[in-house]
């Protein structure tokens, strides 16, 4: 929804999403689709090539998940038949020479950022300071 509204456009008009059973798209006039693991995965189980498809990006790649995996070991054959293909890969605290030695080599980009402090705050002691 958010990249809709700053791109000033309807949602699942030019931007769509698929979550499980529901999303919203505009068929070919889509051209950017946020989706889970699991909706490329089964993409993938009915078109193996993912044919229409430029770009496959994943973010929060150091959160290990089996679907995340599996879908990297998918990608990479997918990229054999389908060299076209662009596979980005997002995590912001993950070993990203270990990663590209993975994908033989990919290249990778550091962008500096800065961390904040976070403090957890609980309703208890919110309560107790504003007492």
């Amino acid at each position: 929804r958010r990249v809709a509204q700053e791109r000033c456009e309807e949602e699942g008009d030019v931007v769509g999403f698929k979550v499980r059973n529901y999303g919203k798209s505009n068929g070919q006039r889509t051209r950017l689709k946020f989706c889970t693991t699991g909706v490329v995965l089964r993409r993938l189980i009915i078109d193996p090539d993912l044919d229409g498809i430029t770009h496959v990006i994943i973010d929060e790649v150091h959160e290990r998940h089996v679907q995340t995996d599996f879908l990297m070991i998918a990608l990479k054959d997918v990229l054999a038949r389908r060299p076209d293909l662009k596979v980005v890969l997002m995590s912001a605290t993950l070993d990203a020479a270990r990663l590209s030695d993975y994908w033989g080599g990919a290249p990778h980009i550091a962008m500096p950022g800065r961390t904040f402090p976070v403090t957890d705050k609980y309703l208890e002691d919110l309560l107790a300071e504003s007492a």
